[in-house]
């Protein structure tokens, strides 16, 4: 598996490793480097390492990203403080917290989006915010609310990041991944926050320990929903790197949905061995309904990376489902999904 080998090559990097760089036409570089999001840190590494033909290609990536994450430091800020004003408490969570402090090379971390969890009941107030802000609303859900700071909400590049593409801002209220047509929902985050600055505006911040958890959170959801991005495998490794107490981790863990949890640390373990401690993963994996601890089991890590050619079968999706509206919820889903794997 292509996506595979560009993951352990630049684990193993990370890890002080000489592995030989993957041997790939640029064509395959262009489509495993777009699904996995590692092309700007695989250039960051060893850019030197690869074929000649390919380094032009790696070099953009790694420029692209650079410019997007340098894009999006103010947007994160206007964000704030534009909640803040209309006395909105508000956490960002995933890349945004990523790329201060976490991320060794944090200009190598590829973002689509800035993620903020907002309380449920404010979540009226945070739009009205945003839009006043002079962000553009872009779309709505259950489980977020979707603005444009640039861009046109086209699909834009399919070979690879490019700074001019959408920058998006998604608000969450409160913490909850989108798995098959329903939402399950994380620990409450409130008593593990901190008033501190992030790009110049105070907020409510999450620590390491929170940071981790919902990086595990959203990981679990992609591993549920096959379409893991390997980059967020290596949000796991750097959040480890940073000194995270798993023992805290898991304490936030055993208060979220199971879902958000066990399918997460399954593919960490099996990626990054010896990084989470086992312990933790065979506890919150023996969280999961039987029919998805069978499913896990079974599989393999490639097959619940990203692939844009094919969708889950029911019976994968079901496994996952814990009650009858959910169940119902994958059947309507379901009836859009034309090609199926798992």
């Amino acid at each position: 598996m292509q996506q595979l080998r560009l993951l352990h090559f630049v684990i193993d990097r990370l890890r002080g490793v000489e592995t030989p760089a993957p041997d790939l036409a640029l064509v395959e570089l262009q489509r495993i480097g777009f699904a996995t999001g590692l092309t700007a840190l695989a250039a960051e590494l060893a850019v030197a390492d690869f074929a000649d033909d390919l380094q032009p290609y790696l070099r953009d990536q790694r420029e692209q990203v650079a410019l997007r994450v340098d894009r999006f430091r103010p947007i994160i800020g206007r964000v704030l403080a534009a909640l803040a004003a209309v006395d909105v408490p508000a956490t960002p969570v995933k890349g945004a917290e990523l790329i201060n402090g976490i991320w060794q090379s944090a200009a190598a971390r590829p973002m689509s989006d800035v993620d903020v969890i907002v309380p449920p009941q404010l979540r009226a107030q945070a739009a009205a915010a945003l839009v006043a802000e002079g962000f553009t609303c872009d779309g709505s859900s259950a489980h977020e609310d979707t603005f444009l700071a640039w861009g046109d909400g086209s699909v834009g590049r399919t070979d690879g990041e490019a700074a001019e593409h959408n920058g998006r801002i998604e608000i969450h209220p409160g913490w909850g991944e989108f798995i098959h047509g329903y939402v399950v929902r994380g620990s409450p985050i409130e008593a593990h926050t901190s008033v501190q600055e992030l790009c110049g505006t105070e907020c409510a911040r999450l620590d390491l320990n929170g940071v981790t958890a919902s990086v595990i959170g959203h990981l679990s959801s992609t591993v549920v929903r096959c379409e893991v991005r390997a980059v967020n495998v290596v949000d796991v490794w750097f959040c480890d790197a940073a000194g995270v107490d798993w023992s805290s981790v898991e304490t936030l863990l055993d208060d979220s949905d199971p879902r958000l949890a066990g399918p997460g640390l399954w593919l960490a373990s099996r990626l990054l061995p010896s990084v989470v401690p086992q312990h933790l993963v065979d506890r919150q994996v023996d969280r999961l309904p039987q029919s998805a601890r069978r499913r896990l089991a079974g599989t393999e890590p490639s097959a619940t990376l990203r692939d844009s050619s094919s969708r889950t079968t029911l019976g994968w999706r079901q496994a996952f489902a814990a009650r009858t509206a959910e169940r119902a919820a994958v059947l309507r889903q379901m009836a859009r999904s034309k090609r199926v794997r798992l």
